[in-house]
């Protein structure tokens, strides 16, 4: 016969029930046929005669079937391959003499045929030069271990390279995948990788498989690509590489913990760059290179508390006394760091420079360095219990912190203040230049602050205790004026003036706005403290409002001394007296003073205050009191004869107010001042305390609250906390909290408060 066909193999495709599959060329042997069985992701594997499959129409020019055995069933997704094979072996014998074999000399010519063709599909599937190319050096000397895991080039001239590239992408670990156009968040299926958008640059993540393209296991690789501790924003950079294509590639950083999904990874992404475009089903080499280790944080770390009371902000954790960064004067720091380890003796030499800035402090998020503040320190860190005091003035910051923000502190101190020079000679005096026109009333140029510490303001800057300026009693000085001229001598001698009334008036002026002002007396004797001077004070009049930083005018007047006392003498007892005329006295016989008592007439009144009719009248067994009048008894006993009606007045004493009740309804408690200033409330629900009843300017009210279940706790605006922040109550059941208010006239200003009790 003739070998008239080519055909050397056959090919189909696997439906999980196909089991017979033609061949249409010539074998000699059931042995002659090699099977192949092609997975969806490449992998081949022969199978074995008899074994996997029966052969039938050996020596059939037509050629025959492959029929797969039970349970060898190829496949949805697997390729069936039929190739001949014939043995490469000439096994004609021919004997001298003998008659000429016609037919065993054919079927050896067909066997060679055979095998050429066989030859010819192998070289078909080979890299070649074409027919009219060619290469000069087609070889090259590298012995397996050197071409191991490489990948083979070529020159500058075409030919062979002698040294060799890397096989996988440069840049760390890689492995072969093929990318999946679809953009759902699912396993993208074996040895492939998907985006979760179709644009790579608004891609946040990447779906990978856990089998790379050849079908092994990359799990714990993929998932080692977070491990990176510290950089948490860049764990490393993922390049993706087209496989057949250099200039088509996409690469992202890797910006959080990687999710082990079922059959798949999930890995948070950040766009970097790209070249080129991907089709679906391309393969790609996907190569990790993973980031540094963060370096160490310096300084302490500390938890932001956003109270700015003067206070231990608690262990762990530092505060300032202004929620407005630029405004603050003073930093609370624990004696504790979050780690627990004492810093105290060291943040207390923060202040041990002998120059006037003490050195500057640095405070940062240490998840985010965008947000900081920094601040110079101005004086010695004063040592509290269990905190430290530190007087700064602000440098910059950006930002501002949450509760429970971990920070970083660190400092850098200032140098010493150097020796002072030698004094240069004095100059010759000039000319005595025009006079200059009359200046304003001597006073003080100084910096208003809206701080209500009691600390020093800062250099130049004068502050009052109470943002409200009628209700202000002592005003905070620095012992510099805006020209840092000591100014420590003359304030303090505001006291001087022996007066009981009043040693002085102060009054504090806003500069080019005269209409703004408030004046105060000099009620007491003034303070020496570190840095600044404290002035009791009791308002007398103002007008308008300062703010933060207005610069003032600081005048002060002083009080003429209390004059001597002048001795009446009488015939027996000293007269009241009156003055008239030329200096001449007249005794008032209807008022007289024996010494021990003040004697008025049956017929004779006291008057205080007459402006608006009597206010105090006594006609010998009644004295009565109009409506808006005060007597202030010091004695430790009042001694009343008769009866004292002192109906219309209302008094308050956590000694002698019964303690009554308050009930919610529908989650609301109406609260009568007057009647039940000593108040308690057992939880029944929800509740919110509605604005009180009766309510009497000066007067004090005490709650109790008993927590009967885990029930939150509101109150009405006209509550007013301690630094305008109500606290978080307890809300535990079997707990108590306990809050006492005081009336301004206008609020109910919270005057303390004791939480997280046990219920007595």
């Amino acid at each position: 016969m003739t070998v008239s066909s080519t055909t050397v193999k056959n090919s189909y495709s696997g439906n999980d029930s196909t089991t017979e599959f033609a061949y249409t060329f010539k074998i000699f042997a059931d042995t002659d046929l090699q099977v192949i069985i092609r997975s969806s992701t490449g992998t081949e594997t022969t199978k074995t005669l008899t074994t996997h499959y029966t052969v039938s129409g050996a020596g059939d020019a037509s050629g025959g079937n492959v029929t797969f055995t039970s349970g060898n069933t190829p496949a949805t997704g697997e390729t069936v391959v039929i190739r001949r094979g014939v043995p490469q072996t000439q096994a004609i014998d021919y004997i001298a003499n003998d008659p000429f074999p016609a037919e065993s000399h054919e079927e050896g010519l067909d066997r060679a045929t055979m095998t050429i063709q066989q030859m010819q599909e192998e070289l078909d599937r080979s890299f070649k030069v074409s027919r009219t190319n060619s290469i000069t050096t087609p070889e090259f000397t590298e012995d397996a271990a050197t071409r191991a895991s490489k990948t083979l080039g070529f020159d500058s001239t075409g030919n062979v390279l002698t040294t060799v590239a890397d096989f996988l992408p440069a840049g760390g670990d890689s492995a072969m995948f093929q990318y999946s156009t679809t953009t759902t968040d699912a396993d993208p299926g074996a040895g492939k990788f998907r985006l979760n958008h179709a644009t790579i640059s608004s891609a946040t993540e990447m779906y990978i498989d856990d089998l790379e393209y050849n079908g092994t296991d990359v799990t714990a690789w993929v998932q080692s690509w977070d491990d990176v501790s510290g950089n948490d924003t860049n764990r490393g950079r993922i390049r993706i590489s087209k496989a057949n294509t250099l200039d088509t590639w996409m690469v992202f950083k890797v910006s959080g913990a990687i999710t082990d999904a079922t059959g798949y990874s999930k890995i948070t992404l950040v766009y970097i760059d790209s070249a080129g475009s991907f089709a679906d089903d391309d393969k790609v080499f996907i190569a990790f290179t993973a980031s540094g280790e963060d370096g160490a944080i310096p300084g302490y770390f500390y938890k932001f508390d956003t109270n700015t009371a003067d206070s231990d902000p608690g262990a762990g954790e530092v505060k300032f006394n202004n929620g407005t960064y630029a405004s603050a004067t003073a930093i609370y720091i624990n004696d504790a760091d979050s780690n627990g380890a004492s810093t105290a003796t060291d943040v207390q030499s923060w202040g041990g420079s002998t120059s006037t800035i003490k050195g500057s402090l640095h405070i940062v998020d240490i998840n985010d360095s965008s947000t900081y503040a920094r601040f110079k320190i101005t004086a010695a860190v004063t040592d509290a219990s269990g905190y430290n005091k530190i007087t700064v003035a602000h440098l910059a910051s950006n930002n501002t912190f949450s509760a429970t923000d971990e920070l970083s502190i660190t400092f850098v101190r200032a140098g010493d203040k150097g020796t002072t020079g030698d004094t240069g000679s004095t100059g010759s005096t000039g000319s005595t230049g025009a006079t200059g026109a009359s200046g304003t009333n001597s006073q003080l140029a100084m910096t208003w602050s809206s701080s209500t510490s009691d600390a020093d303001p800062g250099a130049g800057k004068i502050a009052f205790n109470h943002a409200t300026l009628s209700s202000v009693s002592i005003l905070y000085v620095d012992d510099a004026d805006d020209a840092s001229a000591d100014i420590t001598s003359y304030v303090q001698s505001w006291d001087d003036v022996s007066n009981a009334e009043a040693r002085g008036i102060v009054t504090v002026t806003k500069e080019g706005t005269p209409s703004t002002y408030a004046t105060f007396k000099v009620s007491g004797a003034v303070t020496d403290a570190s840095g600044y001077t404290k002035v009791p004070v009791t308002h007398v009049v103002s007008s308008g409002s300062f703010s933060n930083t207005d610069g003032v005018g600081v005048h002060f007047s002083y009080s003429g001394a209390d004059g001597a006392g002048t001795s009446l003498s009488g015939s027996t007892n000293n007269t009241v007296a009156t003055v008239t005329g030329a200096n001449a006295l007249i005794g008032e016989a209807n008022l007289t003073f024996d010494g021990t008592n003040l004697l008025v007439a049956s017929t004779g009144k006291i008057y205080l205050n007459d402006a608006g009719g009597e206010h105090i009248s006594g006609n010998g067994s009644v004295l009565s009191i109009a409506g808006g009048s005060e007597i202030d008894l010091t004695a430790t006993a009042i001694d009343i004869n008769g009866t004292c009606d002192v109906s219309g007045l209302s008094t308050f004493s956590a000694a002698n107010v019964t303690q009554q009740a308050l009930t919610s309804s529908s989650n609301a408690v109406a609260w009568d001042a007057t009647a039940k200033p000593n108040a308690v409330h057992i939880t029944t629900e929800n509740t919110t305390f509605s604005a009180p009843t009766n309510n009497v300017e000066g007067a004090f009210i005490a709650l109790e609250i008993n927590y009967n279940g885990s029930h939150t706790i509101a109150f009405n605006t006209v509550f007013e906390f301690a630094a305008s922040t109500a606290p978080t109550f307890t809300s535990t059941d079997g707990k108590t909290d306990i809050l006492v208010f005081r009336y301004s006239g206008a609020v109910w200003q919270e005057v303390g408060r004791t939480l997280n009790l046990s219920e007595s």
